[in-house]
């Protein structure tokens, strides 16, 4: 990883460290490591994967659970998004910049559709502001509560596709 790199991702931590300080959230060591953790993967991230990250870099005994529960709390705060079509969680891609007044209308930014690659699980999410508010009022106009706000589209990234062919 270069410095930039390197840099960049210290940064993230520690927005999002003050983010959750300013709203007086607490922030165990655990959840610490797992953002650390996350914030270094790329792709889908599956719990079991963070779990043997944890299991690697600690002499205690990780369980499961400990695993979920942090990455859902990593969820409950907007840095990750919770993908159960594919069983596992993404990286927000607003963590890497401060939000403007467009993402917090309604929380704009949490209702996106996702690419995954199936061949190297690639994730590139992408925003659907306007989309979403008229699916939301459909959804609404038919009696219909939705209680997950991601279309997960999966296919063969573009890289994927040159090395294939």
């Amino acid at each position: 990883m270069s410095n930039t790199a390197w840099q960049t991702k210290a940064e993230d931590k520690a927005r999002i460290m003050a983010q959750c300080a300013e709203q007086g959230v607490t922030v165990t060591q655990l959840r610490a490591q797992v953002l650390d953790i996350v914030l270094n993967m790329n792709g889908v991230i599956k719990a079991y994967q963070v779990l043997a990250h944890m299991q690697q870099h600690s002499s205690s005994i990780v369980a499961p659970p400990t695993a979920y529960r942090a990455l859902d709390f990593w969820a409950e705060q907007g840095v990750l998004h919770k993908i159960p079509a594919v069983n596992g969680y993404i990286l927000c891609r607003h963590v890497q910049h401060e939000c403007d007044s467009h993402c917090q209308e309604d929380n704009i930014h949490h209702s996106d559709f996702v690419l995954v690659c199936n061949q190297c699980g690639a994730v590139d999410e992408q925003s659907l502001s306007s989309e979403w508010a008229a699916l939301r009022r459909r959804a609404a106009d038919n009696g219909f509560m939705l209680n997950d706000e991601h279309i997960v589209l999966t296919g063969i990234c573009q890289q994927c596709q040159q090395r294939l062919s």
